[in-house]
C-alpha cells in the first residue's frame, strides 16, 4: 500500500509547481512558507561567520527566485521539490562564499593600512593565493562528479550531514549514498592529483 503522507506530498508539490508557472506570486508565496524555515537554516549553517545577517537572507531570495526561474525545466518524476530546492540552495551557499571570498582577496594594501592591519608578506600573498587555487580546482572538480554524486559530497562534507540523512533527501538508501560518497572521493582525488602534479 503506497504511502499516504508521501502521495499527499507529491500532490502538494505537484500543486505549488503548477501555480509557480499559471501564478507565481501565489506559488512563491507557498513555496517559501513551506520550506523557508529549512532553506535559510541551511544556509544560514553554510554562511554564517562569513556573511552578514542581510548577505545570508539576500541569498535565501535568490535560492527560491532560481527555482522559480528554470520551474519549466523541473521534472518531479526525477526528484522532489524539496530535493531541487536544496540542491540550488547547496549551489547557491557556495556561489556567495566565493563571492565573499574574491571580495576579500581584493581589499587593496591602502585599505589594509587604514583599517590599521599589518600588510600582506609576499609569502602570505603566495599562500593565498596557492589556497584560493585550490578552492577553486575542488569545487570544479566536485561540479564535474555530475549529479547526484556532486550534491551528496557537499551535502557530506559541506553541510555535515549523514549518509541517512542525505539518502532521506534523495530518495537513495544509506548504501547507495556511501557507494557514491567513496566512487566520488576515489575521482575526486584521481583529478585533483592530476591538476597538482600540472601546478607543479
Amino acid at each position: 500500500m503506497a504511502d499516504l503522507g508521501g502521495i499527499m506530498e507529491q500532490i502538494q508539490e505537484e500543486t505549488i509547481l503548477a501555480l509557480l508557472i499559471d501564478k507565481p506570486a501565489e506559488g512563491i508565496r507557498i513555496l517559501t512558507a513551506q520550506y523557508g524555515g529549512l532553506v535559510y537554516s541551511i544556509t544560514w549553517r553554510r554562511l554564517q561567520g562569513c556573511l552578514r545577517k542581510e548577505d545570508i537572507e539576500e541569498c535565501v531570495s535568490d535560492i527560491f527566485f532560481e527555482l522559480y526561474r528554470c520551474r519549466d525545466k523541473i521534472d518531479l518524476s526525477k526528484g522532489s521539490l524539496k530535493t531541487f530546492l536544496l540542491t540550488i540552495a547547496e549551489r547557491q551557499a557556495i556561489k556567495y562564499y566565493e563571492r565573499k571570498t574574491d571580495k576579500f582577496d581584493k581589499i587593496s594594501l591602502q585599505e589594509q593600512l587604514e583599517k590599521g592591519e599589518e600588510p600582506l608578506s609576499d609569502h602570505n600573498v603566495e599562500q593565498q593565493t596557492i589556497q584560493k587555487e585550490e578552492s577553486r580546482l575542488l569545487i570544479e572538480a566536485i561540479k564535474g562528479l555530475g549529479e547526484p554524486t556532486a550534491s551528496i559530497v557537499i551535502q557530506k562534507y559541506y553541510y555535515g550531514m549523514t549518509a541517512k540523512e542525505i539518502g532521506q533527501r534523495a530518495g537513495l538508501s544509506k548504501n547507495a549514498v556511501e557507494k557514491r560518497l567513496k566512487r566520488g572521493l576515489e575521482k575526486l582525488k584521481t583529478v585533483l592529483q592530476s591538476e597538482h602534479d600540472q601546478l607543479t
